[in-house]
């Protein structure tokens, strides 16, 4: 059966995305926005998410911060009653485990992981009262494959892989699905000090079979067809996007 053009035509369908202000989020907004969803953009940047708003025309902008509870409960009661949670946010630090200070150790875990939770928390009560949603959460490659210098990165992406796979389980019955992508090397701002030179740029190239980097829009349309009806049999699964990097 052909794919039409219908099908990938979000109109009247309200999306919330965490971390619109920048690199993937930016791009989620964006490509959604070009499939006529209404995009609800939130960010702690302000500046940045105003930004994004002015190429997004007429979405929603909420300034909030991940790492606090009451800032994420205040997001998305305002948020209201979104149709898709892109659950994107998340924050990196890289460098030897021990040298990392403690406090950046709970930032990475309250941001990448517990703040996710919580979103889905909050967002995935006005899905059930409504009994349809659609929830897809941004994990890494890294929950699959590991790396040095980005432990504890690496161990909140992979607890939102099982956390969507969990998840999903429970919420699938009650008409609410939960997938995620898995990104593999991006060029984004958050990997930007993993690539800043040719040395760099090239150590990261050889364990990627597909030879190349991953640009930003090819996550966000990832995301989009997960969004749609075209993949609505994909339950609890984190879809890596990576060049084959994981095949190594």
């Amino acid at each position: 059966m052909k794919i039409q053009e219908s099908d990938l035509d979000l109109k009247g369908k309200r999306v919330l995305i965490t971390g619109a202000a920048s690199g993937i989020g930016a791009s989620m907004a964006k490509t959604f926005f070009d499939h006529n969803a209404a995009p609800i953009l939130a960010d702690r940047d302000s500046v940045k998410l105003e930004r994004i708003a002015t190429e997004v025309t007429g979405s929603q902008t909420i300034v909030f911060d991940q790492s606090e509870k009451a800032s994420i409960e205040n997001m998305c009661a305002e948020a209201q009653n979104p149709d898709i949670l892109l659950n994107n946010a998340g924050v990196l630090w890289a460098g030897p485990f021990d040298e990392m200070p403690s406090d950046e150790i709970t930032k990475i875990v309250n941001v990448n992981l517990i703040g996710p939770m919580q979103i889905a928390h909050n967002i995935g009560k006005q899905m059930l009262k409504r009994g349809s949603g659609i929830i897809v959460n941004t994990s890494s490659q890294l929950a699959f494959h590991g790396a040095a210098e980005r432990a504890v990165y690496a161990s909140t992406k992979a607890g939102i892989a099982q956390f969507t796979k969990s998840l999903a389980a429970e919420w699938a019955p009650k008409g609410v699905r939960v997938v995620a992508i898995a990104p593999g090397r991006t060029l984004t701002n958050i990997n930007a000090g993993l690539l800043n030179s040719e040395e760099k740029r090239r150590t990261a190239l050889k364990d990627i079979p597909a030879g190349r980097l991953a640009e930003a829009h090819e996550m966000a349309r990832l995301a989009l067809l997960l969004s749609s009806d075209v993949l609505s049999y994909i339950v609890g699964e984190t879809i890596i996007s990576d060049g084959g990097y994981v095949l190594l």
